[in-house]
């Protein structure tokens, strides 16, 4: 199944690569320096942005609007072909310069002038360009949910690598079942419990740690 992450991380000028360095001790094909195979490994492909492309720009809209863009879709009869993964692909593209003047219509504010709802707004297996999948913190929506949260900082053998240093599921595999966290799926939800974990942390441990406006936001389509 696809799941929706956003990582949290200190700026850097290479997303990609840092997102390599967070989320590898967490791949299910990996093995730690030991050689044994990552025991809390949760994935064996992701991609930025992926089906969940415009995601954070999505959690900004007015949903009445939306809900009336949605009507609209289907009175125009809207056919979208068989998905199986990513975002549901209109068919036949005929109605795609359709779909995206609606688009326009009913959000005309938004920096988004594709709809974003489907599939040829982004390809699900080539990584974002960037904005608004990798966004600044203090642009990211407060009322952005994913299934799934990782926040990381500097790793522990201070050589800039970066690490996961707190994370939330809305779901956890116990051995037998999925058990549901008791967590909302708010991002902010997640930064706000990891500030209060450091609360009492040395100041210039927090400085490093504890998420910042310029920190970097990034969402990711993980495959488990």
């Amino acid at each position: 199944m696809h799941y929706h992450l956003e990582v949290i991380l200190p700026p850097v000028p290479n997303v990609e690569e840092a997102l390599k360095q967070i989320l590898e001790p967490f791949n299910e094909q990996g093995e730690d320096e030991d050689g044994n195979r990552n025991s809390h490994a949760f994935w064996d492909w992701y991609v930025i942005g992926g089906r969940w492309a415009g995601a954070k720009l999505e959690a900004t809209l007015d949903q009445e609007k939306l809900e009336a863009f949605n009507d609209e879709l289907q009175k125009r009869k809207v056919t979208v072909s068989g998905v199986r993964a990513g975002k549901p692909k209109l068919q036949p593209d005929s109605q795609i310069p359709m779909v995206d003047a609606l688009w326009n219509e009913y959000f005309p504010d938004s920096p988004l002038k594709v709809c974003p709802f489907f599939a040829h707004f982004n390809d699900q297996y080539q990584n974002s360009d960037g904005f608004p999948d990798i966004m600044p913190l203090k642009d990211v929506p407060k009322e952005l949910t994913a299934s799934h949260v990782i926040i990381a900082g500097p790793g522990w053998k201070d050589d800039g690598s970066l690490e996961a240093k707190y994370m939330l599921q809305a779901s956890i595999w116990n051995g037998v079942t999925f058990v549901d966290a008791k967590w909302d799926g708010k991002v902010q939800t997640a930064i706000d419990e990891h500030k209060e974990r450091l609360r009492n942390a040395k100041p210039e441990y927090a400085a490093k740690h504890v998420p910042q406006d310029d920190w970097l936001v990034v969402t990711v389509d993980y495959h488990s």
